[in-house]
């Protein structure tokens, strides 16, 4: 349910309104609605308030932003009710289904979709009809500051791109008469939209008109006789406008990419230094061969330099959604992924751009096998092994260039009035393209200078023009000081107009191999109040040092942070990096700590999470905060493995976010590191800590042996360094390994233990959760009231306690015993209500459970067809999660469903994958799972 007042209905396709049960609600003057509209877009999710203050005023907020943004959250809440919440310094706006326009429409088109890839043309085109149909007019309508205008952007380039699929359906279905009129208008509205003019053109020839009556641009490719059903991709990221030179290179590529009768995949590769504009080179010849490609253009950056490169199996779904291939039929397996890639490439003219790629492996499987596409790559590296068919290592600019691409930047009157200044600019530039961007840049910001004096300013530099970067950056190019020096005057002429406070800064952001910082994040690294560090921080992005890509988060451009690096090697020594590392620490652990308490109220661990930092800031519990989370772990480790008690207690608080999230896999190299520095310091209690850490990650993986010896010696630990509250988490998860071991008097002997030692030290929530998870023992051990009286007293603690995810767990429990009692439409009714609660509470694992669980009631229930659609929803959860063990049962009722409804194809081929993975995983439901195959296999087999 919604946080707001039942019956209330928001609209964003169109002017902001709200209304309750037909009536509208005053939402107040044009600025507070657009507060509202940004609350609304953000649907459910904290909006800080420097974002709000922002998105409402831009860089220039009245002195009075702050109250009149909690006026007019306050206002907003009088009207709307209790679904506007405030989360720290920030606000979110409870929706719930059906309640937001916008959702609707995407709710719609996705369906839309799906009806496209299953054959049904007729449904999808009224689908999308019914979606536009709720367009009252230009969204956002009449709001006033600039988040309101780039969403209002957002949402009509939305719109367009759903009406194109329209009228590519109606083509599709016969209707090209009626199109003509609204194409030509549309086509007067969008004059530079190439795929409305094709589509008007196909709309003509399909009325018997002469090709005359086109306006198309010479040589524009004629539309195929099907329009595709799918917008066509079109991810070619933004090229700068001010494009100079290049003019052979992109010519080789333009002769090597476009298509003329190829027996083979034209692959062109583009190598060279980072900041020598490989990729505006490849971007941008790639947009010129747009209509040798009219099927579309694909795009992913590979991160090959990145301690993270892109996975290939990850690009394959991106670019198979982009094609068409909803998230269900994505094939878990890379080179199942990789075919059904090829073959939805087969035929058509794409043009892939791989950029940045780190070599010819990570390349290989996205490789398309028809010879109508055509690929282009960037790499640092040579990759020796791509089978290219044209090969370009780009050089510096020449000085011509590099001095027409400054003048582009800033301006080609102060070139002219200094010729040899600025002659003398570029060559100290080394003709790196990064590098010229960065002077022009500087200079662009301040007209008054002369040429003349940022020469001086570079040429009194002296011991800047050595080496930058060291051995890392690429090869040297011939020159007097060759470019890398050059690159280093440039950045050391920003760096040296820094004050000392911000150069440390500068220099300790280089320090955390993380890529990007938020604003409390840094401040607590170098030991800053958070005002002075944004104060710094401001300044640092405003001369280029830095980059913000959202409000309040920082990032280093590649070079940029070598920069740093090496300047943080220079002046701060290990003994301050190492410094800044514990305190980034210290204070990521105070930032886990406070989402620990939030998620688990009353937990007595909170109290024994100990970081000296007063209190965190927010903690976003995505992949990439937590992979940051364990990286700085990992990095602070090595700089002082005494620190190893801080940094067991910081794992030991991500466990809600690992549970929400998901990411156990990501864990395990990180905690084993952490637990052999603790044996190594002899610390018991952190590895007691991290040994139960590390075993619950296994748990939730299947690997069911492993986990036993590390919570068997984690156990040991704890109890040795008097650690009860986490003995009894550890006796817990031993007991849940049992349980999944099928061995229900071990795991009943577990979880009564682990309910003692809970009751003995004041774990009271790892008691209630002990006694919610011991119903599946209890129930197999038919010890029925004690099941259903674990359920009804875990339920009333959880709800006394303001505990979500125990309130969603016991109603879990409740719903097996349910089930296990015969009553399989009370099972569901618990099932749905938990895993609603898990959804909200953002537990996709408890999501899945229910969802398992309701599979089994339905079946319990005599009706399999309801079994096997709930069960093809639980398969794509846990395949979204990576949740093996889950993944296994699931196929295992699945195919039980299928075989009982009388599929038997499917049936077996759901089987024999469940029994795969249940054997894999040596879980014992594997003996279930083959006698049903047994009995659906067919004749003579």
């Amino acid at each position: 349910m919604s946080g707001t007042r039942p019956g209330t209905y928001f609209s964003l396709l169109g002017p902001v309104q709200a209304h309750r049960d037909d009536s509208p609600l005053p939402l107040g003057p044009p600025q507070q609605r657009a507060l509202l509209a940004m609350l609304l877009c953000r649907r459910n999710a904290v909006v800080g308030l420097d974002e709000l203050i922002d998105g409402l005023w831009g860089g220039e907020p009245p002195r009075s932003a702050v109250g009149t943004v909690r006026s007019y959250a306050y206002r907003l809440r009088r009207v709307l009710g209790g679904g506007l919440l405030t989360h720290g310094r920030g606000y979110a706006l409870q929706i719930g289904p059906g309640e937001l326009d916008l959702t609707r429409f995407e709710e719609l088109t996705t369906r839309a979709r799906a009806h496209v890839c299953a054959g049904d043309p007729e449904a999808a085109r009224d689908l999308l009809v019914r979606a536009l149909e709720m367009w009252r007019g230009p969204a956002l309508a009449g709001l006033p500051g600039p988040q309101a205008r780039i969403q209002r952007e957002r949402l009509a380039e939305l719109r367009l791109s759903v009406l194109m699929e329209r009228v590519e359906l109606d083509l599709r279905l016969g209707g090209h008469g009626g199109l003509v009129a609204e194409l030509t208008g549309l086509c007067l509205e969008h004059p530079l939209n190439d795929r409305l003019r094709m589509l008007r053109d196909a709309a003509l020839e399909r009325g018997g008109r002469e090709r005359g009556a086109r306006t198309a641009p010479p040589g524009a490719t004629a539309p195929t006789s099907t329009p595709p059903h799918l917008p066509v991709p079109a991810q070619l990221p933004y090229v700068p406008g001010d494009f100079t030179g290049r003019a052979e290179a992109v010519r080789d590529l333009l002769d090597a990419l476009a298509p003329t009768a190829p027996d083979t995949v034209a692959v062109c590769a583009v190598g060279g230094i980072g900041g020598i504009g490989k990729t505006t080179l490849a971007v941008h010849a790639a947009g010129r061969l747009r209509e040798h490609f009219p099927d579309g253009q694909l795009y992913a950056n590979l991160r090959g330099v990145r301690e993270d490169p892109a996975d290939p199996a990850a690009v394959l779904a991106g670019f198979l959604r982009a094609l068409g291939v909803t998230d269900p039929a994505l094939p878990e397996e890379p080179r199942e992924r990789a075919a059904l890639y090829r073959t939805r490439l087969a035929g058509k003219r794409i043009l892939l751009v791989l950029d940045d790629a780190r070599d010819a492996a990570q390349i290989e499987p996205l490789l398309p096998g028809s010879p109508t596409c055509a690929v282009l790559v960037t790499s640092r590296s040579t990759l020796s092994g791509l089978p290219a068919a044209r090969r370009l290592r780009l050089d510096v600019l020449p000085a011509a260039e590099a001095l027409a691409l400054l003048g582009r930047i800033v301006g080609e009157e102060r070139i002219a009035a200094e010729p040899a200044e600025a002659a003398a600019l570029v060559e100290r530039c080394g003709g790196l393209p990064l590098a010229v961007r960065i002077a022009g840049s500087r200079l662009g910001t301040r007209p008054a200078w002369k040429l003349a004096d940022f020469l001086r300013l570079l040429d009194g530099r002296g011991p800047a023009f050595g080496p930058a970067f060291g051995p890392g950056f690429g090869p040297a190019f011939p020159g007097r000081d060759g470019p890398e020096g050059s690159v280093e005057a440039c950045f050391r002429l920003s760096y040296d107009l820094l004050d000392a406070g911000q150069a440390r800064l500068f220099r300790l952001m280089a320090v955390p191999r993380t890529p990007t910082l938020d604003l409390a994040s840094a401040a607590a690294l170098a030991g800053l109040d958070p005002a002075e560090a944004e104060r710094h921080l401001e300044r640092l992005t405003a001369l280029g040092l830095l980059e913000s890509p959202a409000p309040l988060t920082y990032r280093f451009h590649d070079l940029l942070g070598e920069f740093a690096a090496a300047r943080s090697e220079e002046r701060d020594g290990p003994g301050e990096r190492t410094a800044a590392l514990l305190r980034l620490a210290d204070h990521m652990l105070a930032c886990a700590r406070e989402a620990y308490a939030a998620e688990r109220p009353g937990h007595p661990l909170v109290g024994l999470l100990t970081p000296t930092t007063a209190r965190g800031a927010s903690f976003e519990a995505g992949p990439s905060h937590i992979e940051a989370v364990l990286a700085v772990a990992v990095q602070t480790l090595e700089a002082r493995p005494s620190a190893v008690g801080l940094i067991a207690d910081t794992l030991l608080a991500l466990d809600p976010a690992l549970d929400g999230s998901f990411l156990w896999a990501a864990l395990l190299a990180p905690a084993r590191r952490v637990l052999r520095t603790a044996e190594e310091q002899e610390d018991l209690r952190a590895a007691g800590r991290t040994g139960f850490l590390l075993g619950s990650a296994l748990t939730r993986l299947g690997r069911f042996d492993e986990a036993e010896a590390a919570l068997h010696d984690a156990e040991r630990a704890a109890a040795a360094a008097a650690d009860e509250v986490v003995r009894t988490e550890i006796l817990l998860c031993r007991a849940v390994v049992r349980q999944g071991r099928a061995d229900w008097t071990a795991a009943d002997a577990l979880y009564r233990e682990a309910i003692a030692a809970g009751t003995a030290c004041g774990n009271a929530w790892g008691t209630t959760n002990a006694r919610s998870n011991s119903v599946s023992t209890l129930l197999r051990l038919r010890r029925y009231e004690e099941a259903a009286e674990a359920c009804r007293l875990s339920l009333t603690a959880a709800r006394e306690g303001g505990d979500r995810y125990g309130e969603a767990h016991a109603l879990y429990s409740l719903g097996i015993v349910a089930r296990q009692g015969g009553r399989a439409a009370e099972a569901i009714a618990r099932h749905r209500e938990s895993a609603e609660l898990g959804v909200r509470g953002g537990y996709p694992a408890l999501e899945v459970m229910n969802l398992i669980s309701e599979t089994a009631a339905h079946l319990a229930a005599g009706h399999p067809r309801e079994a096997a659609e709930c069960g093809e929803r639980a398969l794509a959860a846990t395949q979204r999660l990576g949740w093996r063990a889950a993944q296994a049962r699931t196929l295992r009722l699945l195919g039980t469903a299928l075989a009982e409804s009388g599929d038997h194809a499917r049936a077996r081929t759901r089987l024999t994958q469940a029994l795969a993975h249940l054997e894999a995983l040596a879980l014992p439901e594997a003996a279930q799972a083959s006698a049903v195959l047994a009995s659906v296999a067919p004749p003579g087999h």
